[in-house]
């Protein structure tokens, strides 16, 4: 009952695909997460570290699911070879925390006063949003009409998952 080849036999388009999900994934729970962050956490370090950890618990959750997948779907336990794949693939998510976090980081060492420090980590994660997309748009579009649309999509999806997480959490 094999549905496609095992991880370590994905197509390069796959692959690609893999990580655009990952980044975009990653991208998506981390403005989630920096919907619950206030300046407070942010000159405290714990939005820094909220984000951070966010990215790399996300990563190893996604990887767990990946492997188990892939051992239903072959009957066999995966191998090293698709493990460092899965890892690989789904290495953007945590990828998509780093700037972010770095921003509040920044805020936490007063470089950057606490709020707008906050801001610049909302703003970086939803450009990194509209940059996935723009790459999408221009893979299934090359002469480049649907790179805008896709990103501002995009983006735009952002958004409305940090007021979703606004309007839900308080």
């Amino acid at each position: 009952m094999m549905s496609g080849p095992p991880l370590g036999h994905r197509s390069a388009r796959d692959r690609v695909a893999e990580r655009v999900s990952a980044a975009s994934y990653g991208t998506v729970l981390v403005l989630a997460a920096l919907a619950a962050v206030d300046a407070d956490d942010v000159e405290s370090g714990l939005g820094w570290e909220l984000i951070t950890g966010v990215g790399v618990a996300t990563w190893v959750a996604h990887l767990y699911a990946e492997v188990l997948g892939d051992h239903l779907r072959h009957v066999a336990a995966p191998g090293r070879r698709e493990i460092s794949h899965a890892a690989a693939d789904g290495f953007l998510i945590p990828l998509a925390a780093v700037l972010p976090a770095a921003m509040l980081f920044l805020g936490r060492v007063d470089v950057l006063a606490a709020r707008p420090a906050l801001w610049a980590a909302v703003a970086v994660a939803v450009l990194q949003l509209a940059l996935v997309g723009g790459f999408v748009g221009r893979a299934v579009s090359p002469e480049g009409s649907s790179v805008s649309r896709y990103a501002g999509a995009t983006a735009l999806f952002g958004v409305v998952v940090v007021a979703l997480k606004v309007v839900l959490g308080h």
